[in-house]
């Protein structure tokens, strides 16, 4: 995955980076960050649907600590995935698969996460521990996780946001990146930073856009 922001400054020739529709850096407002936990148990539980959202004690406060404040906060609100509660294929016989997302403030943030990794897992663990997943800290195995860290190594991810530049207003629709370069010829983008937005629906829309542009200056080209 390479996203906009990281193509326009980080991939192109300097003579290029004059010619691109996009704020300064330091004015362009990104997603959170991503701490996403991908273990198995060696038990199923059957009353995990195959999505499930667990709501901390926080919101607004804990959108600021994320977003305003970047502090990792003692608290967290957690995306649970469970496949294999429609596939049994993802996990062997007697076992589950899962997944938890938790947001978290991109690498605008000063977080270690060399060292706040493990303690998170660990939190996390604990706490669908003590709540929806009994035992889990019994039975948890072949546990790993990601941190915006990853996302910034493995998928050249600006700072580390889990879904690109944030949909703010003067971030969406039109004012998105593109999904082809004004300026720039045979650049294009299928992306969760370009139009119309993150996520697996928005950027396969966004790729549906791209084949059509593609195909429709293929054909000038040809005439």
């Amino acid at each position: 995955m390479r996203t906009p922001p990281t193509v326009y400054s980080q991939m192109l020739p300097a003579h290029a980076h004059r010619r691109k529709r996009l704020l300064p850096d330091k004015l362009t407002h990104y997603s959170m960050g991503l701490f996403v936990l991908f273990f198995g148990t060696r038990r199923t539980y059957d009353d995990i649907a195959h999505h499930t959202i667990w709501m901390g004690p926080r919101y607004k406060d804990l959108l600021a600590d994320i977003f305003d404040r970047k502090i990792l906060a003692d608290d967290f609100s957690l995306y649970l995935h469970r496949p294999t509660a429609t596939d049994s294929s993802f996990a062997p016989s007697g076992y589950d698969s899962f997944y938890v997302l938790c947001p978290v403030p991109n690498l605008r943030g000063a977080i270690d996460w060399k060292t706040t990794g493990p303690l998170l897992q660990d939190r996390i663990v604990a706490a669908l521990a003590d709540t929806i997943m009994p035992n889990l800290d019994a039975v948890i195995t072949d546990a790993f996780y990601m941190t915006p860290e990853d996302f910034k190594t493995d998928y050249r991810s600006m700072h580390g946001a889990g879904f690109s530049i944030a949909p703010i207003f003067a971030q969406s629709a039109w004012f998105r990146f593109h999904n082809r370069d004004p300026h720039i010829k045979n650049l294009y983008f299928a992306a969760a930073g370009a139009h119309p937005g993150a996520g697996m629906p928005g950027v396969l829309c966004s790729a549906k856009v791209v084949e059509k542009l593609v195909a429709e200056d293929d054909a000038k080209a040809m005439l």
